[in-house]
């Protein structure tokens, strides 16, 4: 089998992603609960508890050098939610920790603030202390749960809902391919079009991002219409196109209405949620201008599209994508009924996500996880590491920090979405040993490939 240099700095820069991705993750999370405890000068310094303790408790029992110590709850604090703050004089100086009364979850109250003073000793100072005050923006938990812990204490029943709801997303994308086949005269069965998405499932598993078994579903289905290659090829492209579309829609204006509602915009999380409705207007701008350029002829005339697609080295595919695109385009209702189909798959993969953080313990709110979840899967979509490893997590810790969520829980969230995945896209494993659906060789490979090759070019 020939690789390409190209393919092969893409392998090596995706697994480079990925390793750096995994290096981040397990130097930062932690088995045991861990809290930050204050020494006899008040230094803050990050210990394990000797047993387990809630963010109430008046004592706790923390492993030290000298062995087990038990701590009163004025010498654990909570971690800080910034890395500075501004004195009235104008000193900028590190803060180092903080003392929370109340629920962590409820707007918890600010007692006092632990800095390092301009001669670099740890100091108490009342949050009015601060140049403007102090507002908190991300109410860190003074218990750091362990996955241990998380893991101990998951709600079962939750568990098992997040993997059953996640069977929906299959029975609806199956349903919009089998339309968007059937619109270019491409005609399976129901039952085979369901196969095939198993298997394409199936194969995603071991393929960079959560595309690669598209590439499958591409071939099979051209096998299964003959003189209709490019049609069935270019079927799996659009499915795929209108479903991240989708998912741009609903994360997009999920966190719009989020921000429009957040009462204080410059609060953390109604900051992130500005950020990812900003994200998804540009994207689905950017969709609207390359749309009018493609279908456009004055348009694409004007910047020279069809001067270069002439000299294109497979220009009679690109002829034969064009057409289809159109085809597409005349059936503008079709393209609109995929849109709005698709939007209880990805609802469905939020809700599954749901249960899963509620059954860990996650401290986020439900609505918020509308915000999340299509973020933190739009990235693992992305083919530039193996499952997007290391880009869901890291997206999922920056999207969720400001609601309180530790890089554990951030991790047992972006787990459980891939886990939850991995488990149904394994089922498709049955359809591929029961039909005998092999992954194809490298030529057949490079005949999808063409199509895909010619319709970025487009």
């Amino acid at each position: 089998m020939k690789i390409t240099k190209g393919k092969l700095v893409g392998n090596v820069v995706r697994w480079l992603i990925a390793t750096v991705g995994i290096v981040w993750v397990i130097s930062n999370l932690h088995i045991k609960d861990r809290v930050v405890a204050l020494t006899p000068d008040d230094t803050p310094v990050e210990r394990i508890l000797a047993k387990p303790a809630g963010e109430s408790a008046d004592t706790f029992d923390v492993v030290t050098e000298k062995g087990v110590e038990t701590l009163p709850r004025d010498r654990v604090i909570n971690g800080p939610d910034r890395k500075t703050v501004t004195l009235p004089d104008g000193h900028v100086v590190p803060l180092l920790g903080m003392r929370l009364d109340g629920d962590i979850n409820k707007h918890p109250h600010v007692h006092d603030l632990l800095i390092k003073d301009s001669s670099g000793k740890p100091t108490f100072i009342k949050p009015d202390d601060v140049a403007g005050g102090f507002n908190l923006d991300v109410p860190q938990p003074r218990v750091k749960q362990g996955l241990g812990t998380m893991l101990g204490n998951a709600n079962p029943w939750l568990i098992i809902a997040a993997f059953a709801t996640a069977v929906i997303p299959f029975v609806f994308t199956t349903i919009r391919w089998h339309k968007l086949l059937a619109a270019l005269d491409v005609h399976l069965t129901m039952s085979r079009t369901l196969v095939l998405n198993m298997v394409g499932a199936f194969y995603n598993t071991f393929m960079p991002g959560s595309t690669g078994g598209d590439v499958l579903k591409a071939y099979y289905a051209a096998k299964q219409a003959p003189g209709k290659k490019t049609a069935a090829v270019m079927s799996v492209i659009i499915d795929r196109i209108l479903g991240l579309i989708a998912l741009i829609i609903l994360g997009g204006t999920m966190a719009g209405v989020q921000w429009f509602s957040s009462p204080d915009k410059h609060e953390a999380v109604a900051r992130q949620c500005g950020h990812v409705a900003l994200f998804a207007v540009a994207i689905i701008i950017c969709c609207i201008i390359g749309s009018l350029v493609l279908f456009t002829p004055y348009v694409k005339k004007w910047i020279g599209l069809h001067r270069l697609m002439g000299h294109h080295p497979i220009y009679a595919k690109l002829q034969n994508i064009m057409r289809i695109m159109h085809d597409y385009r005349r059936r503008p209702g079709l393209v609109v009924w995929a849109i709005l189909i698709t939007m209880p798959v990805h609802a469905a993969v939020v809700v599954s996500a749901m249960f899963a953080g509620k059954a860990f313990g996650l401290p986020i709110s439900a609505e918020y996880y509308f915000i999340v979840v299509p973020v933190v899967v739009l990235a693992g979509s992305i083919p530039i590491s193996p499952q997007g490893v290391g880009v869901m997590e890291a997206f999922a810790f920056y999207l969720t920090r400001p609601q309180g969520v530790t890089l554990n829980q951030a991790l047992a969230l972006t787990m459980s979405i891939r886990l939850v995945g991995i488990f149904w896209n394994l089922v498709g494993g049955f359809f591929v040993l029961k039909g005998g659906f092999h992954a194809p060789t490298e030529a057949e490979r490079h005949e999808v490939e063409e199509v895909e090759e010619a319709e970025a070019a487009v």
